[in-house]
């Protein structure tokens, strides 16, 4: 197939791109093409929403006492996310339909009060998390080139977004998580229901029948004891958290081998595929109309 080739051909692609002028072709070649699996990618998302759902001020925004669309409509909302990020990857944020894809975004974290630093801490799972996966692994799927473009393009997504005092570079936004997952984390009610409806949609999209009991566990191996005391996220059985573990370091370690789609797209996986072609506003939060509510 014309559109398909192999990993290493698409790593040397990479290699030749300069991370800092080409951040976006280095971070959708990277996100997406190279290691865009979906459940992998849906697994890693889950994951860092698990993460920003742990700051009770993030928790509150997105549950509203049970009528956030992460709760009543979890996989929509999950994949409109998903879009969006994939229309970045593919528009880039200094384009003028890229940045209509961030106005969009912005329109709709307008209708709520987000602390700033709480803008920046979604930066910063974006921008961190794919890497603290594989390190938790054992594996270091990820080329330097790769890293830096990642970071600097979800740096300057930050930017268009209007985020302010974003750290000045990758080593700097690493020690400022930390501080802030420190000083900020805390359970909440908001927070835990929040993430029983992201467990309970990996769960519903990746294991059938009776494995869907396992999805907590395997969620939970690719968490750190912090954020599962937190989330009240359960121990993973030595042996399960071994197997997924091995599994993903096991895919990692294909990478250059493994045949992949050049035209492989967020947009297409999370959007098209499940909800066929939409118009930017329809894609994502949108305040209810007074009116139908009479």
């Amino acid at each position: 197939m014309k559109n398909v080739t192999i990993g290493r051909q698409i790593r040397r692609e990479i290699e030749r791109l300069d991370p800092v002028r080409d951040d976006r072709a280095v971070a959708r070649l990277s996100l997406e093409v190279l290691h865009g699996n979906a459940m992998l990618v849906n697994a890693l998302f889950t994951v860092s929403f698990i993460r920003q759902v742990a700051v009770p001020t993030v928790a509150k925004i997105l549950h509203r006492r049970g009528r956030g669309d992460i709760v009543v409509d979890t996989a929509k909302r999950n994949d409109d996310t998903m879009v969006f990020f994939g229309k970045f990857l593919e528009l880039g944020y200094d384009t003028a339909e890229g940045l209509a894809w961030i106005e969009r975004l912005n329109e709709i974290h307008g209708h709520f009060p987000i602390r700033k630093e709480d803008s920046l801490y979604t930066l910063a799972t974006l921008a961190l998390e794919p890497q603290r996966i594989a390190a938790l692994v054992g594996s270091r799927p990820f080329s330097d080139t790769e890293l830096e473009g990642q970071w600097r393009f979800w740096s300057g997504v930050a930017a268009a977004q209007r985020i302010t005092d974003i750290p000045e570079s990758h080593d700097e936004l690493t020690r400022w998580t930390a501080a802030f997952e420190a000083a900020q984390y805390a359970r909440t009610d908001d927070g835990l229901a929040v993430t029983r409806r992201l467990v309970d949609d990996f769960a519903d999209r990746w294991f059938p029948g009776p494995l869907r009991a396992l999805a907590p566990e395997v969620l939970s191996t690719f968490c750190d004891d912090h954020l599962r005391g937190v989330q009240n996220l359960p121990e993973p059985r030595p042996a399960l958290a071994y197997l997924a573990r091995s599994a993903v370091r096991t895919y990692f370690a294909a990478t250059t081998l493994r045949p992949v789609r050049r035209d492989r797209s967020f947009v297409e996986t999370f959007g098209t595929a499940r909800y066929g072609a939409r118009d930017r506003d329809a894609v994502g939060y949108r305040r209810p109309d007074p009116a139908r509510r009479r």
